[in-house]
């Protein structure tokens, strides 16, 4: 147990180290989130296995982004960057 937790530390941390404003709630559209789906989404992207399916995710992400700032009458800021290319770099996830 103390194993896989310790692991899952490794793993996050390393995640943070590539994606700092993430640990924190900093990414884009993440004040439409409540807390839970703001960890929900960070999860998410540790999860992803491969580029299609992260591009496939965050493009589902973004068109939900979207929604909330519409209805909530908000601009969200511009995309930066692309965490799918940066796992990719890392060697998070294959390019599938």
């Amino acid at each position: 147990m103390l194993k896989k937790i310790a692991l899952s530390a490794l793993f996050v941390s390393g995640v943070a180290a590539a994606f700092p404003w993430y640990s924190g709630g900093g990414f884009r559209g993440a004040e439409l989130m409540n807390p839970q789906e703001q960890k929900d989404h960070v999860a998410r992207l540790q999860s992803m296995k491969s580029l299609n399916e992260c591009h496939a995710y965050m493009n589902a992400h973004e068109v939900e982004l979207q929604k909330r700032a519409t209805a909530a009458h908000a601009n969200l800021p511009p995309v930066k960057g692309d965490p799918c290319q940066v796992m990719l770099q890392m060697g998070r996830i294959k390019n599938q």
